[in-house]
């Protein structure tokens, strides 16, 4: 198989020289020296060694395979024997100094551009009769086809997870690029720690840019909750902080993992969850992040479960949208068994006898219909002491004011001292 790879090269340099091969220059030319043709046969030794790297995955750094050092140095070591010129000139190999050079190379040839130029080239050309590895094949025509990203493609470099960026004492190793274009150098095995399916399989590439299919900012959240940092300088919305949330079970990431209350994921969304508690709470229904959720939910007592979209109900955990649902009852049942006992009489006086104070208890009873027409589970003590503000400034007994007061102070404390969360 290795005579036929060499044939058809062989032919192929010949003819688009239009000059005949060496094979045939030593077959019909008796002028071929003894140096030539052991230059030859070094030549086809070294081909057929990188051909077995190929085939047996010898890979010793991206993009690289095992390659002998006599053939790097096909450039730049002279060839004692006269004959050389001849013979390249026969090649039309334009080079004025005796360079022996190989028929498929040329003056300027490097290792990276050997690998891109006949590698992936011999690969195409023989793949009808050479059955190459799957992981070495990907490798070869997936690098070439589509080159590593450039430094004049990158917008701008994370101001975070830079060159400077050390994790005990190991600088980073690995670049990440976002679909918006900023680099990101972060260390590979912390990656592999943090995720089971090797960063949505984006780790198993061998490009010296991995191209991350998301913005900036949601890649930054990622990175940060990765390493255990907060990422309040960057100030992200609490909208951002959750859709990045949402992406950690794409890349490999388990939620619960990095948002507890003593991690710093927690603390940023907490911090920025009163702006958006709905959204937090679903997020956090639908990965059973209990802390979270419970904390949320103190934010969601006047929330009306029937305004909610579609697309949330069939997000939530049904689970969690019943416990947000049965403490809002809970609290307003609360409330009406709170109101429901008007304040205690204060025994008889000259000035306001039992039937003086039954107007107190009728006046109690129409403040009390207005407060709970509307009756919400998120009701404050506040709301309550202004409302039997009004009705104490319209009670003339001075007895009837303390009852009135009195009985008010207790409905607060116990109001307050009611369960909010979940």
């Amino acid at each position: 198989m290795n005579r036929d790879i060499r044939s058809d090269i062989g032919k192929s340099s010949s003819e688009q020289l239009g000059k005949p091969s060496r094979n045939e220059a030593h077959d019909n030319t008796s002028a071929t020296t003894p140096s030539l043709m052991f230059e030859y046969q070094t030549e086809m030794m070294e081909y057929d060694a990188t051909y077995t790297a190929l085939q047996t995955n010898n890979v010793i750094c991206p993009y690289l395979y095992t390659i002998s050092p006599s053939m790097s140095s096909w450039t730049s070591v002279p060839s004692s024997d006269p004959n050389s010129v001849s013979d390249m000139e026969e090649f039309s190999l334009a080079n004025a100094l005796a360079i022996p050079v190989p028929p498929h190379t040329d003056t300027n040839l490097t290792l990276t551009s050997f690998m891109a130029k006949f590698v992936s080239a011999d690969i195409e050309e023989c793949a009808s009769r050479i059955q190459l590895g799957s992981e070495v094949s990907d490798l070869v025509l997936e690098s070439y086809a589509q080159p590593p990203q450039s430094n004049q493609e990158i917008n701008a470099i994370s101001t975070k997870f830079n060159a400077n960026f050390n994790h005990n004492g190991m600088p980073p190793d690995t670049r990440l690029i976002s679909s918006d274009l900023v680099l990101f150098l972060v260390h590979h095995h912390m990656l592999v720690d943090a995720s089971t399916n090797r960063f949505n399989a984006l780790l198993d590439s061998l490009r010296p840019f991995t191209t991350i299919p998301e913005t900036s900012d949601f890649l930054n959240i990622i990175l940060h909750a990765i390493y255990a940092l907060s990422c309040s300088e960057f100030q992200p919305t609490i909208d951002t902080l959750m859709t990045a949330v949402c992406l950690f079970p794409k890349y490999g990431l388990q939620p619960k993992r990095y948002i507890h209350p003593s991690s710093p994921l927690f603390s940023d969304i907490r911090y920025q969850m009163p702006l958006s508690p709905l959204m937090t709470y679903v997020v956090s229904s639908y990965y059973e992040l209990e802390d979270l959720a419970v904390i949320t939910s103190g934010h969601l007592l006047s929330l009306d479960v029937s305004t909610m979209s579609e697309e949330m109900v069939e997000f939530i955990n049904p689970v969690y949208l019943k416990r947000l649902f049965d403490l809002q009852q809970k609290r307003v049942d609360t409330l009406k068994r709170l109101f429901a006992v008007p304040p205690n009489p204060h025994p008889a006086t000259p000035r306001c006898d039992f039937i003086a104070q039954k107007s107190l208890t009728r006046a109690w009873s129409l403040y009390t219909v207005r407060l709970l027409w509307d009756a919400r589970a998120d009701l404050t003590a506040g709301a309550i002491e202004r409302t039997y503000r009004t009705l104490d400034d319209h009670v003339a007994c001075f007895d009837c004011k303390c009852a009135l007061r009195e009985h008010v102070k207790g409905i607060v404390i116990e109001w307050s001292e009611q369960k909010r969360t979940i």
